[in-house]
């Protein structure tokens, strides 16, 4: 990593710890989220969607996700889990940075022959036709994350996060990568 990020990052995480809350604590939210995110090399983008708990310091997040390889030449469907901790409520302070762990896991799919299995992979009551397919499982992919970023409050209508996180991944070290994210969350009441 370069010395320049490193400096930048401190900075912004020392303003979001001395700074004064904007409101006064709220009850701990709940919320929906969306997030994009991309990387360069390997090129990769994604988008996910899901649900967060939080309390004064931490956060639970699960989400569904779609991760498009280039690289690979594959489109991963999967879940995303993460914890993230952070020194003050994010939605009590106008930027609140989080430092977090999480992880993926996700498969891409293919359509390959299936004329001579014996099945009837279409259900039209005819097995082993001419240009019948199956979906199979293509490939898989597992990844482990620390991840590092900030919450800015939305004026205590939700949060716009911003994040980075090195995916350590099973495809070998050659596809790990940072993964620069951008999210938006809103509060909500079961």
């Amino acid at each position: 990593m370069h010395r320049c990020p490193c400096v930048i990052l401190f900075i912004v995480l020392l303003i979001g710890i001395i700074q004064p809350p904007t409101s006064p604590a709220s009850e701990d939210p709940n919320v929906v989220f969306i997030e994009m995110g991309g990387s360069e090399d390997p090129k990769i983008s994604g988008i996910q969607a899901g649900f967060g708990l939080y309390d004064d310091h931490t956060a639970l997040l699960a989400g569904l996700s779609l991760l498009g390889s280039a690289t690979n030449d594959d489109l991963f469907t999967g879940i995303n889990m993460g914890v993230r901790f952070h020194p003050v409520p994010p939605f009590d302070y106008p930027v609140t940075p989080f430092i977090g762990l999480g992880g993926f896991v996700g498969y891409s799919w293919e359509e390959a022959n299936a004329e001579d299995d014996d099945i009837d992979n279409d259900e039209d009551g005819e097995v082993d036709e001419e240009g019948e397919t199956k979906t199979t499982i293509k490939d898989t992919l597992s990844a482990i994350y620390p991840e590092v970023g900030l919450h800015v409050d939305i004026m205590g209508n939700g949060l716009l996060t911003l994040a980075a996180r090195y995916n350590v991944t099973t495809q070998g070290r050659d596809f790990d990568h940072w993964l620069y994210t951008l999210a938006f969350s809103f509060p909500f009441s079961f």
